[in-house]
């Protein structure tokens, strides 16, 4: 499973470009949060509240091994604005997937 945090601006084509490269299915959702590149602006706001917290899109893409590294690839460079807050991607194994309408 591919998990990506990517910029929000960058989101609707990342997404036409993995339909593209033929990725059947996704999920994508708003989160907020921080990484290693937060400024200080997000703690100078009395009191600390989540809406101060950038706004990131999440990707889920659930993949075979073979496909993992063309569509960490096309995440990358659709996403990459060289800026610092570009985002990340994570990698995960899944041990097993069950569709609900084959059970």
């Amino acid at each position: 499973m591919i998990s990506a945090y990517v910029r929000t601006q960058c989101s609707a084509y990342l997404i036409r470009e993995l339909h593209k490269a033929g990725v059947g299915g996704l999920t994508a959702y708003t989160v907020r949060g921080m990484s290693g590149e937060t400024t200080t602006f997000l703690y100078s706001k009395r009191p600390f509240e989540v809406n101060h917290l950038p706004e990131s899109l999440k990707i889920e893409v659930i993949c075979d091994d073979a496909s993992t590294n063309e569509i960490v690839a096309l995440i990358a460079r659709m996403a990459k604005t060289g800026a610092p807050g570009d985002g990340i991607i994570a990698i995960q194994d899944v041990e097993r997937v069950v569709r609900i309408r084959d059970t």
